[in-house]
């Protein structure tokens, strides 16, 4: 065996001490760069792009069939005997809205493919349970839904006092006037 720098350590056990130090380094660079990668993609997941729209018939439509599935799950994770969804819930358009909505959220928070916030389900069960609260009142007050009947929403223009509000607020004046 060679001997390197008069130390009793053979040269290329020094040189591999050396490739492995050179590695090491290297290696301390790349974990600093993929944490940093990993914080902005976290940062970017956590913003989940939302269609906006400026009237609830914008937009991309949901998707029932697969809203319908996930509902499903929720049903049976979330519902004692369907007190607060009724079967007729796809007809309402408010309620499609909130459980689409609930979905998304609840995608960002367990079907995430980066980490997320220790807390966000727990963030996500409150929500969950506000807008659950939500949609039995507007399907259970509201039109008056039962599990075995469906009521649809009355529409707010057929209302004689939508007609006259609107009139006033274009100006015009009304027949009774």
């Amino acid at each position: 065996m060679s001997k390197g720098d008069g130390d009793g350590v053979p040269s290329d056990l020094v040189a591999l001490v050396e490739d492995l130090i050179i590695r090491v380094e290297s290696l301390h660079a790349d974990v600093a760069r993929l944490k940093s990668d990993q914080s902005a993609s976290a940062a970017a997941t956590t913003q989940i792009p939302a269609v906006r729209r400026t009237l609830p018939t914008e937009g991309e439509p949901v998707d029932l069939g697969v809203l319908a599935k996930w509902v499903e799950s929720l049903q049976v994770r979330y519902a004692a005997s369907s007190d607060w969804l009724r079967p007729c819930w796809w007809r309402h358009g408010f309620v499609v809205e909130e459980l689409a909505a609930l979905r998304v959220a609840w995608l960002a928070v367990y079907e995430a493919s980066e980490a997320v916030d220790a807390t966000a389900g727990v963030r996500w069960h409150d929500e969950a349970e506000k807008c659950r609260e939500r949609i039995r009142h507007t399907i259970s007050v509201g039109p008056g839904c039962t599990a075995v009947s469906h009521k649809p929403d009355e529409p707010v223009t057929s209302d004689t006092r939508w007609s006259e509000e609107a009139a006033v607020l274009h100006g015009q004046h009304t027949a009774a006037e």
